[in-house]
C-alpha cells in the first residue's frame, strides 16, 4: 500500500474530509486501493458523515443502482437525489419505477435528471412523454433497458426478491409484468416470483393481477422443470382445468392437458403437496375424463384419507361400507367414517348414525334406571348401559363381550353362537356416535377384565343373564323398549351387507360422495 493512503487512513479516523476521500477510493478502486464496496460504503456511512450530501452522492455516483441496492444504501440514493445529484435522480427513477410502483415519482425523478443534461434520463422522458398512460412505466423500462446505462435484469430481480419478501401482490405483480415484457428471454430468473404471486394470489383470494396466462405457464413450467412443488401443483390443476382458488384456469394456462396436469399433480403430492391426493382422486375418478381410472382413483383417495383430508376419509369411508360383503370392510368402512366425524364432519356423523339403531326414551330416565340396578346387579347394568349407546338388541346385549368387541371406533358385536342360522347370526360392527359412548365401552372393558380377574366374580351363561334381566326389570317396572332394539332380522341383515345398507341410507350416502 503506498505511504500516503496509509496516512490517509490514519487520518480518516478523525477527519471527516479524509474519511470521505478514502470511502470515495474504496468504491471505485482508484490511487492505490483496491475497490471494495462494504469497506467504502463502511466508511462513507459513518455515524460522522449522518447527513452529508457528498458522502451520499459518492454511494450514488461511484455505484450501480444493482450495487446500491444490494448494499442497503437506498436512503443514501434518495439523499444524493434531493441533493440534486443527476446520476442518483436518473437510479431513483428506475428504482421507483419497479420497487415501488410510483409513476409519478418516477416521471420526476427523470425530468429532474434530463434538466441537468443526463442522457439516459432525457431518453427515459422522451419513451415516458410517447407512452400511453397505462403503459408508461414499461416504456420507461424498456428505453432503461436499451440504453444499458442499468442492468435492468438484475435490478428487476433484486426489486422482485423484496416485494416478495415483503408479501406485496399487486407491486409484485406490476415489476413482474414489466419485467417480463421488456426481458422475455429472462423467463428462468423470474419464475420463482411468478409462482409466489401465484401463491399470494391464491391465498389472498384475490384475481391474478396483470400477468398473462401464457407467461405464467411459461413460468411455471420452467420452475417445474427446477424442482418447485408448489409451481408443479398450481400447474397441475390449472392443466386439469381446477381452480387455484379464485384463480380460475385460463388464467394461468392456455389450455387443459390432463395427462400432463395429472403427471404434475402426482410429481407435487410425491414432493410433499398433500391436497394433491385429492384432486388425483376426483381426476382418476371421473369416467368423462382421459384418464379415468377406478383403480388409481381408489389409491389416490386412500393417500389422501390417510394423511387426513376429511374430505378424502368421509368418500373412503362411505365408499367401502356401500360395497362390503362382510365384517372387515365394514370395520374398515367405519373406521374412515369415525376419523372424518372426530373433525367434525357432518355428512360422516349421519351415514355412522345410520348404522345405530335408534331406542326410544330420554336418556335421563335411562340412566337414572341404569343406576338403580347398578348396585344389585353391575354386570347387567354394564350391558345396558352398552346397549343404550350402541343400540343392541336384547341378545345382542345379554351375549356380546365388549373385551374382545372393543374397537377404537365403537364395537363389535361377534357371531352369536345361539342362533341357528348363520345369516342372522353374522357379527356386526356398531360405531360409536358420540365420546361418551367410547367412554363408556372402555368402563365397561375395565369391569370386565378386572371381573374375570377376581375368581369370585359370577355373571352366568345368557340363559342365567336373560332370567336375571327379567326379574330385574319386573322389580324396576323398567320397559325393555327403553334398553333393547326390537327389529327384525331384514333389518339387522341390511346393518352388515352394504347394497342393502346403502338403500337404507341412500340420502345421507348421496351427501357424503357428493361434490
Amino acid at each position: 500500500m503506498r505511504r500516503q493512503n496509509i496516512l490517509l487512513l490514519a487520518q480518516a479516523r478523525h477527519d471527516p474530509t479524509a474519511r470521505l476521500e478514502v470511502g470515495r477510493r474504496y468504491l471505485l478502486g482508484v490511487e492505490g486501493l483496491a475497490r471494495h464496496v462494504p469497506t467504502g460504503s463502511a466508511y462513507l456511512t459513518h455515524t460522522s458523515l449522518q447527513g452529508s450530501a457528498d458522502a451520499s452522492t459518492f454511494v450514488s455516483e461511484c455505484l450501480s443502482l444493482e450495487e446500491i441496492v444490494s448494499n442497503l444504501q437506498e436512503p443514501a440514493l434518495v439523499q444524493a437525489a434531493q441533493a440534486g445529484s443527476a446520476d442518483a435522480q436518473f437510479k431513483l427513477a428506475v428504482w421507483s419505477c419497479l420497487r415501488h410502483d410510483q409513476p409519478k415519482a418516477c416521471a420526476r425523478w427523470l425530468a429532474a435528471a434530463a434538466a441537468q443534461g443526463h442522457q439516459p434520463a432525457a431518453r427515459a422522458c422522451g419513451a415516458l412523454g410517447n407512452a400511453r398512460s397505462g403503459d408508461a412505466m414499461l416504456e420507461v423500462a424498456r428505453s432503461v433497458s436499451a440504453d444499458g446505462s442499468v442492468r435492468f435484469e438484475a435490478v428487476a430481480a433484486q426489486a422482485a426478491q423484496a416485494l416478495a419478501t415483503e408479501g406485496d401482490l399487486y407491486r409484485l405483480a406490476h415489476c413482474l409484468r414489466i419485467a417480463l415484457a421488456v426481458a422475455p428471454r429472462a423467463k428462468l430468473l423470474f419464475a420463482p416470483w411468478v409462482v409466489r404471486v401465484v401463491h399470494l394470489a391464491e391465498r389472498a383470494a384475490v384475481p391474478l393481477p396483470g400477468l398473462g396466462a401464457s407467461e405464467v405457464e411459461a413460468c411455471l413450467e420452467l420452475a417445474t422443470a427446477d424442482g418447485d412443488q408448489t409451481a408443479a401443483y398450481a400447474m397441475g390443476r390449472a392443466l386439469c382445468g381446477i381452480a387455484c382458488g379464485p384463480l380460475k384456469a385460463d388464467a394461468l394456462v392456455s389450455g387443459s392437458n390432463l395427462r400432463k396436469g395429472a403427471a404434475l399433480l402426482l410429481r407435487a403430492a410425491d414432493g410433499g403437496c398433500d391436497d394433491a391426493w385429492m384432486h388425483l382422486y376426483k381426476v382418476h375418478a371421473d369416467h368423462r375424463c382421459s384418464v379415468a381410472n377406478p383403480q388409481m382413483a381408489r389409491f389416490f383417495l386412500e393417500k389422501a384419507a390417510t394423511i387426513g383430508d376429511v374430505e378424502a376419509q368421509r368418500r373412503l369411508g362411505a365408499l367401502i361400507l356401500r360395497s362390503s360383503s362382510g365384517l372387515k370392510d365394514s370395520e374398515q368402512g367405519i373406521h374412515w367414517l369415525h376419523e372424518a366425524a372426530l373433525r367434525g364432519d357432518a355428512c360422516a356423523i349421519r351415514l355412522l348414525k345410520s348404522l345405530v339403531l335408534a331406542l326410544p326414551g330420554e336418556d335421563e330416565q335411562a340412566d337414572q334406571a341404569i343406576e338403580s340396578i347398578r348396585r344389585s346387579d353391575p354386570w347387567l347394568a354394564i350391558r345396558l348401559r352398552l346397549s343404550r349407546d350402541f343400540g343392541l338388541t336384547k341378545l345382542e346385549a345379554l351375549c356380546t363381550d365388549p373385551c374382545e368387541g372393543k374397537r377404537p371406533w365403537g364395537l363389535v358385536v361377534g357371531k352369536n353362537p345361539f342362533i341357528v342360522l348363520s345369516k342372522l347370526s353374522a357379527p356386526r360392527a356398531v360405531p360409536a356416535v358420540s365420546p361418551t359412548a367410547l367412554d363408556n365401552l372402555h368402563r365397561a372393558t375395565l369391569f370386565f377384565e378386572e371381573a374375570r380377574r377376581d375368581g369370585s366374580a359370577f355373571e352366568g351363561d345368557w340363559r342365567h343373564r336373560s332370567l336375571q334381566q327379567r326379574r330385574v326389570f319386573a322389580r324396576h317396572h323398567i320397559d325393555e323398549d327403553m334398553f333393547f332394539a326390537r327389529v327384525n332380522s331384514r333389518t339387522l341383515d341390511a346393518l352388515r351387507q352394504g347394497a342393502k345398507w346403502a338403500l337404507r341410507a341412500k340420502h345421507p350416502l348421496q351427501l357424503a360422495l357428493a361434490g
